[in-house]
């Protein structure tokens, strides 16, 4: 994960912790909208934030689930869709005029693309399996 992107809303969640690794979060979600030029990713993780949101302690959870958008996307890649295992997944730049260039890619599939910025857009906490 790149160090200039401002995801404010995992901030607030993990304060001082670490945010989780995105290479280590499962990458369950790619949505391309070409009307807004933006790529949205979902990932998961079951590495929970030590300051939830207070709406979140009436429930039973283990696992964080977090979507980011990247708009103002350009020179958009893909070879293949599939959110396999062993994948690697870079978000560089953002302190620079030319904004983020994002890279997600495992042996056999691949996603790049430039990005003017990105945010977490949406976070939600579930239950996955048992306890």
């Amino acid at each position: 994960m790149t160090e200039s992107s401002d995801w404010s809303e995992l901030r607030a969640l993990y304060g001082t912790a670490p945010v989780p690794d995105l290479d280590s979060c499962d990458f369950f979600h790619v949505h391309v909208d070409e009307r807004g030029a933006s790529v949205t990713f979902g990932f998961e993780t079951q590495q929970l934030p030590p300051h939830p949101k207070p709406e979140w302690s009436e429930k039973a959870y283990n696992t964080l689930c977090f979507w980011i958008e990247f708009t103002g996307v350009t020179d958009l890649r893909l070879s293949g869709i599939h959110a396999e295992a062993e994948r690697a997944v870079q978000i560089t730049g953002g302190d620079t005029p030319d904004g983020l260039r994002v890279s997600v890619n495992s042996d056999t599939r691949s996603i790049t693309f430039a990005a003017s910025s990105s945010q977490v857009s949406h976070t939600r906490v579930y239950l996955q399996g048992a306890l």
